[in-house]
């Protein structure tokens, strides 16, 4: 039996964010089988697993909050204050002339005038063109940054609607419930994932480090196409290229998602 979307979007909301026994119990299958959570939640055996969104949204949470802090946390540990203070004072000393200076070329006033009477995007251009004129190069980079960090979560969210479509259109005599919670786990895994990855820059640099990369790096579309084989239970043959196709056309929605992230940046810094 397969359960209608309207179902599980109330089910998920009606679970939030609360946790309980059944977070331990989904751990194991979400980490090491495939798209089990998905055939188990799509199939009405859902009493012992917790919901998709709660997932998706409990990894971004971790994710995002683990990130927050790297910019003002370096992976790499000083031991000696004095020799630290030293370093920051001569590399102040160097770059004060660099920071100083716009991180964007002055323009003229001609080219203020001419830019302006393109429209509204040429006079949003300018505008912001002549504020960050007025800012010195480490202010620009520093309220980019803010600015970033504070879109990308909002970007992110709306690409899970983006592979549900893919999804749906690879495969479209499945059920559209099946989509949705196969790309809820997806990007649960996928959070999980780069919070590892984050993690492990803060070990020794060697071949631990590396090794745990590598392995983190591959396990995603190792992931993915398990998932994609036992969800929709195709052949291999047939599995591989469509899995091939979905991840090119999620990688482009990606990529206008991140020019959407970076314009969003520059106009709200």
């Amino acid at each position: 039996m397969r359960i209608p979307a309207r179902d599980l979007a109330l089910d998920a909301v009606e679970d939030g964010l609360s946790l309980d026994s059944r977070v331990a119990r989904t751990v194991l299958p979400f980490l090491f089988r495939p798209g089990l959570l998905t055939v188990e939640w799509t199939t009405g055996r859902r009493a012992r697993f917790s919901s998709p969104l709660r997932l998706y949204l409990l990894t971004s949470f971790v994710f995002f909050l683990a990130t927050s802090f790297s910019a003002d946390v370096s992976p790499a540990f000083r031991f000696d204050e004095s020799q630290d203070e030293a370093e920051r004072a001569e590399a102040t000393q160097e770059g004060t002339a660099d920071d100083a200076r716009s991180v964007v070329p002055t323009g003229t006033a001609e080219q203020h005038e001419k830019l302006r009477t393109r429209g509204w995007l040429g006079r949003t251009v300018d505008d912001r063109w002549k504020a960050f004129e007025a800012m010195s190069r480490e202010e620009a980079v520093t309220r980019v940054q803010a600015a970033f960090r504070e879109w990308i979560p909002r970007v992110m969210f709306f690409l899970v609607p983006a592979a549900v479509l893919i999804l749906a259109l690879l495969w479209p005599r499945r059920w559209f419930s099946e989509h949705v919670v196969l790309a809820l786990h997806l990007h649960a895994f996928a959070f999980t994932i780069f919070t590892m990855l984050f993690l492990v820059r803060f070990l020794p640099e060697g071949g631990v480090r590396e090794f745990l990369s590598a392995v983190l790096g591959l396990s995603l579309p190792a992931w993915f196409l398990f998932a994609l084989r036992r969800v929709y239970g195709q052949r291999w043959r047939l599995t591989l290229p469509k899995a091939a196709f979905a991840s090119l056309l999620y990688l482009v929605a990606m990529g206008i998602g991140l020019a959407g992230v970076a314009g969003l940046a520059l106009y709200f810094a």
